[in-house]
């Protein structure tokens, strides 16, 4: 019977047959072993003749070199394991298959997989019999080599009468979760359940991982339900990766129901817990919820660590919160916290933001002052700040002082410093960037090309722009819908529109589909070459494939309307109001110049409101 049931649970077409040569060993460790000396004879190998020199039995007495850790042995390197294992085969009586068992254990947890796969088949030449237990250990090995091959152990378990256990099942669930064949790992577990197995906690854990991991959290917290009915208790782990992945999917009010179950069954939260919650509220701006889980985490004595505080650095400073950013800093040094890395980007990037350069630049030395070395992204961040606030200098004397520092830069650092000095005018210096960071072997990427046409289209060099342009559509790195746009939009302000609507066709034939950012700027140009018509079909067709307009096409498309003195534009406001829009300050300009719109939109109000007051009436 049992071996009716398990054979169902095979994969059938791509595991590897018991005799395969993934089962056999692999050619490099077989000769790694060789020359360790695995044919030798084994009083060449050992002082004393001791087999346990470097082995660490159970029994407690005797001095090694090595401290036996709970696991049963330990080795300092795996030259000392082979020499153990060498002298173990040859040993008569051999050892009992528990002391091997221990051995291959060892070797696991130094990550010697294939090693482990060949010193097996060693056992089986001399004689050894495995166990349910070592050939555990072969699938958890195979599983992090090719978990195919694991379930040609498990044929073998279930041809030499062996009963697999639920260890056996969850490493290979484990195995496929590593390849990221989450789907036959659920069909494996569905199948091991159906077949009477019943899941471990660590099963469970595996495959709710598993299904987090591509985006089927609403199914993994179904699982919960299962466990219950299974009695097998979730712990902590298990809502901690459905809570965390619920939040990273903006799901918080779910994450939040998870929490509140997660407390009725005395399943206590863990800085993990309140980390991911309070991430996921500040993400949606939930502040006020955050700032009370964050009250309920300190009345409940979990201390925060450096990640919990750097999140909520990191949430505020994005915010534009950076005075508050800099209270939890203070916070956390005074609860003995020492800030990373992590911690002091964000606060620079948070003052970059709010274009506080020099505030920026403080953290940095303070950052160096306290022995944190900032690494390329560090300098990275303070260069963007400098260029985005026209200090350029300063910025390539923090480009010369992230070298000087024994750091190289990358292609953000290069493409920053290049758009800094496109954007000041300084042409040749930005191309001689450019050659360099080539010498240096960076390669160009989707931003630095965006940044290259941008600064060359604003210093007048529309054709170099286009020849970049024509030389990426040529190339591997094909333009996206941010460097179409970029030429769409200098076509149009260079009156090329005719070479800008072809463009803008080409996308579709590219597999692009237009976004709002593009529409708009093809609206614009229309509209600034007096197609009027033109523009107010483009306007439609783009809600009508997919892409609604947005606050910025509605501002742009008025203009154009009311720039020309057409009456639409009276209908274009009303309906962007209606939907929850509002004029921007050169839109507002235009219609308060213009008397005639003026008194259309105070007689649509008056219809409107009268209309309004007949309806209350009615009622």
């Amino acid at each position: 019977m049992a071996m009716k049931r398990l054979s169902l649970l095979l994969a059938p077409s791509s595991a590897a047959s018991p005799a395969s040569p993934a089962f056999l060993g692999f050619p490099f460790e077989r000769s790694q072993i060789r020359n360790m000396g695995m044919i030798l004879k084994p009083s060449l190998l050992f002082k004393d003749n001791n087999p346990f020199c470097c082995l660490h039995s159970c029994s407690s007495s005797g001095s090694y070199r090595h401290t036996k850790d709970k696991k049963g042995c330990s080795f300092s390197n795996i030259n000392d394991a082979l020499s153990a294992f060498n002298h173990m085969l040859h040993l008569q009586p051999q050892p009992s298959i528990v002391q091997f068992s221990k051995l291959l254990s060892a070797v696991v947890r130094m990550r010697y997989y294939e090693t482990v796969v060949f010193l097996s088949k060693q056992m089986e030449l001399a004689g050894i019999s495995h166990n349910v237990y070592t050939f555990n250990i072969l699938i958890n090995c195979f599983c992090h080599l090719h978990a195919d091959s694991g379930f040609s152990v498990l044929a073998k378990i279930i041809k030499l009468g062996f009963e697999p256990s639920v260890v056996t099942f969850s490493t290979l669930v484990n195995g496929l979760c590593i390849e990221g064949r989450i789907a036959r790992a659920v069909e494996f577990f569905n199948d091991m359940v159906a077949r009477g197995y019943e899941p471990n906690l660590h099963t469970y854990n595996t495959i709710i991982n598993g299904l987090c991991k591509i985006g089927d959290t609403s199914v993994a917290a179904g699982l919960l339900k299962k466990m219950d009915e299974a009695g097998c208790e979730p712990d902590v782990v298990t809502y901690n990766t459905i809570i965390d992945n619920l939040c990273k999917d903006r799901l918080v009010n779910e994450a939040l129901d998870i929490f509140s179950q997660m407390k009725g069954k005395s399943i206590k939260p863990d800085v993990i817990t309140y980390t991911s919650l309070m991430h996921g509220l500040c993400n949606s701006g939930q502040w006020k919820e955050a700032s009370a889980l964050l009250n309920e985490m300190m009345g409940l004595n979990i201390m925060l660590d450096v990640v919990t505080f750097s999140m909520l650095i990191d949430t505020l400073c994005k915010e534009g919160e950076v005075s508050e950013a800099q209270g939890v800093l203070k916070q956390m040094t005074e609860k003995g916290v020492e800030p990373n890395i992590f911690t002091y980007n964000s606060l620079m990037d948070g003052y970059c933001l709010r274009r506080e350069v020099v505030e920026a630049r403080k953290i940095l030395d303070v950052m160096i002052s306290k022995g944190c070395s900032p690494d390329v992204f560090s300098y990275s961040i303070l260069i963007n700040g400098y260029c985005k606030t026209k200090r350029i200098d300063d910025a390539k004397q923090v480009f010369d002082e992230m070298i000087h520092q024994g750091l190289i830069p990358d292609t953000v650092s290069y493409s920053n410093l290049i758009g800094g000095l496109f954007q000041a005018g300084r042409v040749l210096e930005a191309k001689g960037l450019l050659k360099d960071m080539y010498t240096q072997g960076h390669s160009l990427n989707l931003i630095t090309c965006s940044i290259l046409l941008d600064g060359l289209i604003k210093q007048g060099c529309f054709d170099q722009a286009l020849g970049l342009f024509r030389d990426m559509q040529n190339s591997y790195l094909k333009p996206d819908l941010a460097i179409y746009n970029i030429i769409i939009d200098a076509m149009c302000k260079s009156g090329k529109l005719k070479d800008a609507r072809e463009l803008f066709l080409e996308l579709s034939v590219k597999g692009l589909q237009p976004n709002v950012r593009v529409w708009t700027t093809i609206i614009n140009g229309l509209c600034k070459e007096g197609l009027l018509d033109e523009a107010y079909k483009a306007f439609r067709q783009m809600e009508e494939d997919g892409c609604p307009p947005d606050n910025c096409s509605y501002n742009v498309f008025i203009r154009g309307l009311l720039q020309h003195k057409d009456p639409r534009a009276v209908q274009l406001i009303s309906e962007m109001t209606g939907k929850g829009f509002s004029a921007d300050v050169h839109t507002t300009e235009l219609v308060v110049d213009d008397d005639l719109v003026v008194k259309q939109l105070l007689g649509s109000c008056e219809v409107h409101q009268k209309a309004h007051c007949d309806g209350f009436r009615r009622k």
